[in-house]
């Protein structure tokens, strides 16, 4: 992961948790924000002390837990789950310089308030990474939502996305497929 900004797609069980892990360590990109669903929670924490170290020794993980933003404690990783991000949007500024989006694919609709707050995070980050094993689920178009997460309109504006890579103005669905997972792996 050279990029400030990216997605890694890999099948599961490959490692995602452990190379963005690996990225926080080596770019020293701390405090960092994990977002996993809320099953994944309790892995972050074991995987991020089982594998992270700041100056020699184990990171200070704090898990953030519920709706109303409090003042939070000192830590090198923070972790909250996506059905959280509603509750903290409303804070103008988090101490985070990274942001993992763990299953971004959570974040495929446009126009919730999980989308509306991972977007504000994003753009306050230095870093943003997005994990998934399975990044498009039902309509090729759902990526652009996805992309535009970690990289404001780094595929343009939806308009033009769907012209260019849909079948029309406004539709989902993805002509060549292939030809835009090629773009993509590129990096554009």
């Amino acid at each position: 992961l050279s990029s400030r900004r990216c997605l890694l797609a890999d099948e599961m069980g490959l490692g995602k948790t452990v190379q963005a892990l690996a990225f926080l360590s080596s770019t020293g990109s701390l405090p960092a924000l994990v977002i996993p669903p809320a099953h994944l929670t309790r892995n972050w924490q074991e995987e991020t002390l089982r594998f992270l170290r700041v100056d020699g020794k184990a990171p200070r993980v704090h898990t953030i837990r519920g709706l109303k933003p409090y003042d939070l404690p000192e830590a090198d990783v923070y972790i909250m789950h996506y059905l959280l991000l509603r509750g903290w949007k409303s804070v103008p500024t988090l101490p985070f310089r990274s942001v993992i989006f763990d299953e971004i694919q959570e974040l495929r609709h446009a126009g919730t308030e999980k989308y509306s707050a991972a977007s504000l995070l994003s753009e306050s980050c230095e870093r943003v990474i997005g994990l998934s094993g399975t990044p498009i689920y039902n309509r090729g178009g759902e990526i652009w939502n996805v992309i535009n997460i970690l990289d404001y309109h780094f595929l343009g504006d939806w308009e033009s996305f769907s012209r260019e890579w849909c079948s029309g103005y406004g539709n989902q669905l993805v002509l060549k497929p292939d030809l835009l997972g090629a773009y993509l792996r590129r990096g554009g």
